[in-house]
């Protein structure tokens, strides 16, 4: 069940009743508000336009504009970070000096330092935007007078591009300690890597030539490979013409006991031999002479005889000759024994080097691999430092922050006047009195036994007043009717039958 609305007869009551509380908060709060517009010293805001790049370092192509919004957010948000800081606006403070002009050791308190940078600096983004979405920022400061407001920007500009150019010498300087200790690694590794190198190289000596083309040209063939080559062939000849003379020497050592041998198996053999070669072909012709005469005379006839002692003295020759080609051919045999064993010998060392140098080659070429790769990393290392020595130099003297004009200082204070004050605080003191005055002024009393406004808000819930008179009636109508027994011992009455 809703509660009953409250009559505007009633509302008008209350008003005039209680309107000195309503007035007089109303007259309290405009006094306070004309005292604090009175008291309260104008405050005036100075803006400077500022643009703001990267280092061109970094990237010269893109001639200092950032590479993402992103990373231009990020040096805008560094840059209201350095503004608010204390030691920046404390220099500009003291740049400035005290309002009043005077000259005071302990200037600027501290209070004074943390008050300036919460409420008197900042770093606005043109037209309300946000951060990234231009290079161009406003450095905004508050102060009680426009000349004091333009010096403070000054001073705060100066500050704020002094601290920025600070802390990129000092992020340059811990890059390049950590650049430093990068480049002195490399150079440790590939100074390892020269000594081992260094190690193969004076090893090899001589063959270091032959390594190297070995690791250049996998598939390549090699001065080694091609004398050993050489060498083989020479080795074959050499040993095919110690066979033949070894040959030719048992053959000779066989017509020595036996002529006749050399005209069984001489053959190509006695071509290097013409004086055995003709005696063994007058010694088939005294042979043939002899035969045929042997079956014309007997033993005893002179031409016979002649043949047989003919055919004796040749064999005789051919003994001696024989004998004198061996004594001949021993130095030949022992020169071809020694050129064989001499390019057997040089075949062996030249298998030998090369199988060292193939052996060698995975071991020089990851090495030299490793050599080439720690050369670059020396390079890029020394590259970088050089680029961090030239980024600390660049922060020494330039700025990342420039000033697109001076500052330009506001022609009325900021905030409200006198008047919007003194409105606004009668106003609050309007709605407080109002609030105090239906807060404790009485309801209306309606039929239902709600005598206060209180009442209505409660809803079904009564006071406790109410609620002992209904317990004090029920009681007085319990003691006026009788009891139950007595109602149940009475007689019935005795009813008219006409």
């Amino acid at each position: 069940m809703s509660a009953a609305p409250i009559p505007w007869k009633h509302i008008r009551n209350v008003l005039v009743l209680f309107a000195p509380l309503w007035i007089g908060a109303v007259l309290v709060f405009g006094l306070i508000g004309v005292s604090y517009s009175f008291l309260s010293s104008d405050i005036y805001a100075a803006r400077q336009p500022l643009v703001v790049r990267d280092e061109a370092t970094r990237a010269v192509d893109r001639l200092g504009r950032f590479a993402s919004q992103t990373e231009l957010k990020a040096a805008q948000e560094t840059i209201l970070e350095m503004a608010q800081n204390r030691e920046v606006v404390a220099a500009a403070l003291r740049e400035i000096g005290p309002p009043d002009g005077g000259l005071d050791e302990n200037w600027p308190p501290l209070a004074t330092i943390d008050g300036a940078s919460s409420s008197c600096v900042n770093i606005l983004a043109p037209q309300g935007a946000e951060f990234g979405n231009t290079e161009v920022v406003y450095l905004e400061v508050k102060s009680e007078a426009p000349d004091r407001a333009v010096r403070f920007c000054h001073a705060m500009f100066d500050s704020l591009t002094k601290h920025l150019r600070d802390v990129r010498r000092v992020r340059a300087d811990s890059v390049i300690v950590e650049l430093t200790h990068a480049r002195d690694l490399a150079k440790k590794n590939l100074d390892e890597v020269s000594d081992r190198m260094r190690e193969i190289e004076v090893r090899f000596g001589a063959d270091l030539g032959e390594l190297r083309n070995l690791n250049d040209t996998y598939a390549g063939d090699s001065s080694y490979r091609r004398s050993l080559a050489t060498t083989k062939e020479q080795l074959q000849t050499a040993e095919l013409d110690l066979e033949k003379l070894q040959s030719l020497h048992a053959l000779l050592v066989a017509g020595a006991k036996d002529p006749n041998k050399l005209l069984i198996s001489g053959g190509d053999l006695l071509n290097s031999q013409p004086s055995l070669q003709r005696l063994k072909d007058g010694l088939i012709d005294a042979q043939l002479r002899a035969s045929q005469l042997s079956g014309v005379y007997t033993l005893e006839n002179p031409k016979r005889k002649a043949a047989i002692a003919t055919e004796r003295e040749i064999r005789e020759r051919i003994i001696q000759e024989t004998n004198a080609v061996i004594a001949s051919m021993q130095p030949m045999l022992e020169l071809q024994f020694a050129q064989v064993k001499r390019l057997s010998q040089k075949v062996k060392e030249l298998s030998s080097k090369l199988q060292m140098l193939a052996e060698a080659r995975t071991m020089y070429a990851e090495i030299d691999s490793e050599l080439q790769q720690r050369s670059e990393q020396l390079a890029e290392a020394e590259q970088r430092l050089v680029d961090a020595r030239a980024s600390r130099s660049a922060a020494l003297s330039t700025n990342l922050v420039a000033a697109l004009g001076p500052p330009q200082v506001s022609d009325k204070p900021i905030g409200p006047g006198t008047t919007t004050m003194t409105f606004g605080s009668m106003m609050a003191g309007l709605i407080f009195g109002l609030g105090a005055v239906f807060l404790i002024a009485p309801g209306p009393t309606h039929s239902h036994g709600r005598r206060r406004w209180t009442d209505h808000l409660e809803g079904q819930n009564r006071r406790a007043e109410d609620r002992a008179r209904l317990a004090q009636q029920k009681r007085r109508s319990s003691d006026v009717q009788p009891p139950q027994s007595e109602l149940q011992h009475t007689p019935p009455q005795p009813t008219d039958q006409s």
